[in-house]
């Protein structure tokens, strides 16, 4: 099958298994995959984190959006442009600063805009992820438009539900991989962190 047919029936599969999930299911699971987040010992020796606000029965964020800003990082969240397709980091202070943007999600409103090069590490949702550090995303490119340029020690860690784990995904040539990901199982190490 064809490596876009592939993604798209994948997608299918992963959307109906992620909403399958009890709410209690997604909190429980959410609440180890965010503590396990919270503990990476290189947090300390970064500055400035790009998240995302979840959405549906994705990993909820909730807890670690609060609990990066309580500890002082500079955050930032993506803001999308649905009609000219592209995704911009929108710095945050406070949460109720949110407000729903383009599919519904919650983004910042009239925050100054982050540069690519700004942001040290990202947590990513995704629909799965493989063991290579693949991602599979919802299909509209914009994660892998955006990670293409940032820094490349920028350190980019899928946050994913166990079920959301696959031995191999199909890939493009465009797609951008994983550092790190984490489920409320394990953390898969696939980039070496060292710092200066």
């Amino acid at each position: 099958m064809e490596v876009n047919s592939c993604k798209k029936q994948l997608r299918a599969n992963y959307r109906r298994d992620i909403n399958k999930l009890t709410l209690e299911e997604v909190c429980q699971k959410s609440s180890i995959i965010c503590r396990r987040a919270l503990s990476l010992p290189f947090l300390s020796e970064v500055k400035t984190i790009g998240s995302y606000a979840s959405y549906g029965n994705e990993v909820s964020t909730c807890d670690l959006l609060i609990q990066l800003l309580e500890r002082g990082f500079c955050l930032a969240l993506p803001m999308v442009n649905s009609q000219e397709h592209t995704m911009e980091f929108g710095m945050v202070e406070k949460l109720t600063e949110l407000a729903p943007g383009a599919f519904g999600i919650m983004e910042p409103r009239n925050s100054r805009c982050c540069h690519p090069g700004e942001i040290d590490l990202f947590f990513i949702p995704g629909l799965a992820f493989d063991y290579q550090g693949n991602r599979l995303g919802r299909g509209g490119g914009y994660y892998d438009r955006y990670l293409s340029n940032v820094r490349a020690d920028a350190l980019k860690i899928g946050l994913a539900y166990q079920l959301q784990l696959v031995t191999e995904l199909p890939v493009n040539s465009d797609d951008v991989k994983m550092d790190f990901i984490i489920t409320e199982e394990k953390i898969i190490t696939l980039r070496n962190y060292r710092s200066d």
